[in-house]
């Protein structure tokens, strides 16, 4: 699937269909993407290493838990969601995704997941997995962009770390 419009992304993520999976498209507003106005609803929490400040919000969307919307200057920049069911195998949706751009290792909590960060940042997709299981933890997608754009900027942080360290 290419994505084209805000509508066609929105609609794959509704039906959690990631197979062909292209990226956001640029200038997409959070109403047009995720039916959710620029409002006081919205929060803000850090993304990527440069812990870059971004509107958040939680969306109702069956078939996830906790999904999550970002906004940056008025403009969706990530959905990040936990436990998709998505509408395919995570082998099926590995095999379309190709190689991925990069392999990071990441912490789910407190448990560390070797290996289980996918990212295919010139696709606008990260799969996270646990390594030993291949269960899609996570799955986070964005605009095309590079590796390191990605984790500079759009990277969730899933670590959770002790108040005050």
């Amino acid at each position: 699937m290419t994505t084209m419009t805000c509508e066609d992304a929105r609609e794959a993520i509704a039906a959690r269909r990631f197979t062909g999976w292209r990226g956001l498209p640029n200038g997409c507003r959070p109403e047009a993407l995720f039916g959710a106005p620029l409002d006081d609803a919205w929060g803000s929490l850090p993304l990527g290493s440069a812990l870059e400040p971004a509107r958040s919000r939680l969306l109702d969307l069956p078939g996830y838990y906790r999904p999550l919307a970002y906004v940056r200057d008025g403009v969706a920049v990530a959905f990040d969601a936990m436990n998709p069911q998505l509408d395919s195998t995570w082998q099926a949706l590995a095999e379309t995704l190709g190689t991925p751009d990069a392999t990071f290792d990441w912490v789910f909590g407190t448990v560390a997941m070797p290996g289980g960060e996918r990212v295919y940042a010139g696709r606008g997709i990260t799969v996270f997995l646990n390594p030993e299981t291949q269960a899609v933890v996570y799955v986070t997608v964005y605009a095309p962009t590079t590796v390191e754009a990605y984790a500079r900027r759009i990277r969730p942080p899933r670590e959770k770390r002790p108040h005050g360290r």
